[in-house]
């Protein structure tokens, strides 16, 4: 058997309030989770994208976290950081935004991927740490955080997944990009197709499809992923809208239709960010999705739409913070 957990978090600015604030804020959420677990049989536990933008608040000046709006947050941190980002925005010919993040690369690679290495170590499972916006990070399978070293002109939206031990198996960058993390946006890079892996790990062969990643037909990652031979899709998402009927029912067309109605899957983990980030709201239900109906109840389903097969937990509410667990089959039993 093995657990499979999805840690819909509510955020704020104050969880990015300072380093030590931000891996307080992480521990606890996953403190919750080990309550719930049994530690003779393995975990998979996956936190929300975007996650490591608190990451980057908490390397940023103080007075950024009390801005009303993203624009005025991007405008008082640019001041702050004036000299660093126009050195990078000269060298690398980017936007101010991405500028300001590769200002801040190595406090916050490190501040993310210690804090997240840490939590995988302490509590022995297998963490997906939702996403970051990080540089490029050359690393060998195994590395220690502390030794890796961002370079280069590119920042992605990146997931990062630790193996039980604290080792990082693997780096995978979101491929589609939506207006949020676009040029008049966060101007993230996109990743690239062919450099989507799966990840062999205790729990399983691990797929990541970045949010919008794991949508057809926006993007072809996840089937990809399927090609590749992932048996356990995660799906990190920060959805920044009213989680609305017509919402659910385009929720339904990601992991769950991938693993249920496709059957590429022999589970899904859908962890969800809820709360607001300056003048950014951001909504949704987490879930975990399994191939074989019989191993889920017959009563769950998204708000609005009722049931529906293959949910083995659904969150209750869609601006909560909440702990979803599941015991299942291993995928390769």
């Amino acid at each position: 058997m093995i657990q499979l957990v999805a840690l819909q978090m509510h955020w704020s600015c104050q969880d990015g309030s300072s380093p030590t604030a931000f891996a307080s804020r992480m521990d606890g959420l996953m403190a919750r989770a080990a309550d719930r677990l049994d530690p003779r049989e393995p975990a998979l536990v996956a936190f929300p994208e975007d996650v490591g933008l608190l990451a980057a608040l908490a390397v940023l000046p103080p007075g950024l976290r009390d801005q009303p709006t993203m624009a005025r947050a991007m405008a008082f941190a640019l001041r702050r950081q004036f000299l660093p980002a126009l050195a990078y925005r000269l060298r690398y010919r980017v936007g101010w935004a991405r500028a300001l993040l590769l200002a801040v690369q190595p406090r916050l690679v490190r501040l993310y991927l210690s804090t997240f290495s840490a939590l995988a170590r302490k509590y022995r499972v297998t963490l997906v740490a939702g996403s970051a916006p990080l540089a490029e990070i050359p690393f060998a399978s195994g590395s220690r955080p502390e030794a890796l070293r961002p370079h280069g002109p590119s920042v992605y939206n990146t997931a990062a997944l630790f193996g039980p031990d604290g080792s990082l198996i693997g780096l995978q960058r979101k491929v589609a990009l939506i207006d949020l993390e676009g040029p008049q946006g966060l101007d993230l890079t996109p990743g690239r197709l062919e450099e989507v892996q799966v990840f062999p790990t205790e729990v399983g062969r691990v797929g990541i499809a970045i949010c919008l990643d794991a949508f057809a037909p926006e993007s072809p990652v996840r089937e990809r992923l399927a090609r590749l031979g992932a048996e356990i899709l995660v799906q990190p998402s920060a959805n920044p809208g009213p989680w609305t009927r017509e919402q659910q029912a385009d929720w339904l067309r990601g992991a769950w239709a991938a693993t249920v109605q496709e059957g590429r899957f022999a589970y899904a983990i859908n962890p969800m960010m809820t709360g607001t980030l300056f003048d950014l709201a951001f909504y949704g239900q987490s879930a975990l999705i399994a191939r074989d109906a019989a191993l889920a109840p017959k009563d769950r389903g998204y708000r609005d739409i009722g049931p529906m097969p293959g949910f083995l937990e659904v969150a209750q509410g869609d601006d909560s913070e909440e702990v979803l667990v599941a015991q299942v089959p291993h995928p390769e039993r």
